[in-house]
């Protein structure tokens, strides 16, 4: 071959083509080698392990053009990621607006404790503007304070793992309920906890009103001069007062043990079980006459009204005040 090569174009112009061959083929190894590691760079950043050389020779490497199939592939995936943050962003949108909606105030918080979401509820709540909770952790924020407080729930969730209710959270002469929800990742590591507060001082304020009134009310009565009694559904005592204790002779440390039908005398007790269970189901008695037994098992005619009050539909106590009567002006008992 040489020899005729030599004899058709000379011997110079045989090397000069011999040597553009070899550099001809240097260049094709060459971007065939650099098509081979790009793909192969695009193919493990699709997750996809490199073209080996024997499942894809040179000849059929550049003519399945790989580059191109790789660009396809990532033109959909592209696609694919862009209709992804839209379906993101609108769920985003959904949230905040949800956070913004609800009368509760919620915080997301990193394993750090710095805050990463914040609904208005909350600002409103402890009176903040954004720019304080900025870059700052809850305790920061909230109490003021770069440690955990006696009372801190995210505290407690990072130790047990597990949600954390608190009922009656102070803060600032506020009462707060308090729930957090720890958010874990696959390995059951906390990674984020859920702070949601609801603002309970109105009815704090509500319950302690009622209390005090119901102390004013039981002040009056402990001190009435007429018998008072206070009888739950089970015929046990909730309430007497002193009057009552005087009369029919018993501590105050006696009354837990005492039934109803304990102070009613034998001759008087059938026809009273019968108008308390009357007065369970809802009934109005008239004015009624009663023989107490004293704890001395001595008789004493009152004359009074019993009621009874009812939640829900069912019965929770009943409420008599009675006087002492003569025996010479009493009427038959039970009328």
């Amino acid at each position: 071959m040489t020899s005729i090569m030599n004899r058709l174009f000379g011997e110079y112009d045989s090397e000069r083509l011999m040597e553009e061959n070899r550099s001809l083929r240097e260049i094709q190894f060459r971007q065939i080698e650099y098509i081979r590691k790009k793909t192969n760079q695009l193919l493990l950043l699709l997750g996809t392990l490199p073209i080996r050389p024997e499942e894809l020779d040179d000849d059929s490497l550049i003519e399945t053009d790989p580059i191109g199939v790789v660009a396809e592939a990532f033109v959909q995936i592209l696609e694919h990621e862009k209709s992804l943050n839209e379906q993101l962003r609108a769920a985003h949108e959904e949230i905040q607006a949800i956070l913004a909606s609800v009368g509760i105030g919620i915080m997301v918080l990193n394993r750090d404790m710095g805050i990463q979401i914040h609904n208005q509820r909350m600002l409103e709540m402890f009176g903040l503007d954004p720019a304080d909770l900025s870059g700052k952790t809850c305790c920061q924020a909230l109490c003021g304070c770069d440690s955990f407080p006696p009372d801190c729930t995210f505290e407690r969730i990072m130790e047990t793992r597990r949600p954390v209710h608190l009922t009656d959270w102070v803060r600032n002469g506020k009462h707060f309920e308090v729930s957090g929800v720890p958010v874990k990742n696959r390995f059951g590591d906390v990674t984020q906890v859920v702070l949601a507060y609801t603002d309970i001082t109105r009815r704090i304020e509500t319950e302690q009103s009622l209390r005090d009134r119901e102390q004013m009310y039981l002040d009056v009565f402990e001190n009435a001069a007429d018998i008072v009694q206070c009888v739950a559904p089970d015929g046990s005592f909730l309430f007497v007062n002193r009057a009552w204790r005087e009369a029919l002779g018993y501590s105050a440390d006696e009354i837990g043990g005492l039934k109803i039908w304990n102070i009613i005398a034998p001759e008087n007790r059938a026809q009273c079980l019968e108008h308390f269970n009357a007065l369970l189901k809802g009934a109005q008695l008239p004015a009624m006459e009663i023989v107490f037994f004293s704890k001395e098992c001595k008789e004493l005619m009152v004359k009074g009204h019993v009621t009874c009050s009812f939640a829900n539909g069912k019965p929770m106590a009943s409420f008599g005040m009675f006087r002492t009567m003569h025996a010479e002006n009493s009427l038959p008992s039970g009328k």
